[in-house]
């Protein structure tokens, strides 16, 4: 037998014992658990906590469907504030200057808001500037009476669905004015007023433009005169331009001029991949509650409540006068009706805390009420602020507000959830 033979031989043997010592092995082991970990794959990666809220909605209680017969009342007082026609504008602007309260920014009862409303799209325009603080594109415009307004014009049509984070692309218009009804309708009153404006390029802008404002000012391809405007995020070809008529549509609203504190919400986002300390801890409340006062905390939940509604995923910091958070900047709201980011309540599911006040509000706006009454208001001044798809959305998302409250509760009880902090 040739050497070669020999050593295939051998080879052969040697396989023969290796299987079945792996035979053996095999039948010796079949019924004993495996002593390493495989990994685990999630099929669900929604946190525990956004899931139990998801459980609470498929069960709330009934009365959260329907219309809340206690509201008939708060509604019509509402609307009678918002359905006034006597406008002076001396008197207006008067009222404003010389407005000092603890429970509103602004005049609101007695026809003010609807005169202030009335106002802000009629008044004639003397000067108009850029406004150069913040990222996005707005004008600065003087009003007869040395009143200031700024003025953010439309990006998109209300049926645009901005697709990507919940920070993505321009401001919108319309959200800022549905901001301001909703905050009314929610009672909560430390919002700058907010109305729909058209002004004409040529007579409004152009015929008081100052310098710094034509500088940025160029023409397109059909020859209009477009305004890309001065900002962080502004740049020359990324224009507003007039419509057909030679007019630019934007959200006018009441310029403040107030001295108030700024602060770096404790819930804001990193706009990049980096996960911030409250999107890992779940106990991260307990850290906030040691630097902010439980008053302040609940000043936050009610942000974020009005937040979620429209989606205004963007509230990186917040302003503070007379030790209330001003409703500023809410054009990132009324992006996408198709998503919920819950996300945003992450101040109420983290701290499960609420104002007594703030829930009665919401539990009397069930079954439709709130975006009923918002369309109602905003008829006034004739506008259409969403679509149905996004005052839908908001209905929806008014009852996951709900199962958040009431995943609370289950957690807690109702006496620690609900507070009363004046």
């Amino acid at each position: 037998m040739s050497m070669n033979c020999i050593f295939a031989f051998s080879l052969f043997l040697l396989l023969l014992v290796a299987l079945n010592i792996y035979f053996f092995y095999i039948l010796s082991t079949e019924h004993k658990p495996s002593s390493f970990n495989l990994p685990i794959i999630k099929s669900d990666p929604t946190p525990p906590v956004i899931r139990e809220i998801n459980e609470h909605l498929n069960r709330l209680p009934r009365q959260y469907r329907y219309k809340n017969s206690k509201f008939t009342s708060v509604q019509k007082n509402l609307l009678s504030g918002f359905n006034s026609s006597a406008t002076n504008l001396e008197s207006v602007w008067q009222n404003i200057e010389s407005w000092a309260d603890e429970e509103s920014l602004f005049p609101y009862s007695n026809g003010a808001v609807s005169q202030t409303l009335q106002a802000l799209r009629a008044a004639q325009i003397v000067l108009v500037d850029n406004a150069p603080k913040g990222t996005q594109l707005k004008l600065l415009l003087l009003l007869e009476g040395k009143q200031k307004l700024y003025f953010k014009p439309k990006r998109y049509n209300l049926s645009h669905v901005i697709r990507g984070n919940i920070y993505a692309g321009f401001d919108r218009h319309n959200s800022e004015v549905l901001a301001y009804y909703l905050a009314m309708v929610l009672n909560y009153k430390w919002i700058a007023p907010s109305v729909i404006r058209r002004i004409h390029l040529n007579k409004d802008i152009l015929a008081h433009a100052t310098v710094g404002l034509k500088r940025t000012m160029i023409k397109n391809d059909k020859g209009n005169v477009c305004i890309y405007g001065k900002c962080f995020y502004c740049k020359a070809n990324e224009t507003v331009c007039p419509d057909e008529n030679g007019e630019i549509e934007g959200a006018a609203i009441l310029y403040l001029d107030k001295q108030f504190k700024i602060h770096k919400s404790p819930w804001r986002r990193s706009y990049n991949n980096k996960k911030m300390e409250w999107e890992i801890d779940n106990d991260f409340c307990k850290k906030v509650s040691m630097i902010l006062s439980p008053k302040r905390i609940l000043n936050l939940v009610d942000i974020a409540v009005i937040d979620f509604l429209i989606q205004n995923g963007d509230r990186h910091r917040y302003e503070v006068y007379k030790d209330k958070i001003l409703l500023l900047d809410n054009g990132k709201g009324l992006g996408n009706p198709m998503v919920d980011e819950i996300d945003i309540l992450a101040p109420l599911y983290q701290c499960c805390i609420m104002s007594q006040s703030t829930w009665q509000t919401l539990e009397m706006l069930a079954g439709g009420s709130l975006t009923e009454t918002i369309k109602i208001l905003a008829s006034f001044q004739g506008e259409r602020l969403a679509t149905d798809e996004h005052f839908r959305a908001i209905e929806r998302r008014l009852l996951k507000v709900y199962a958040t409250v009431q995943y609370c509760i289950g957690k807690h009880g109702s006496a620690k959830v609900f507070k009363n902090i004046n």
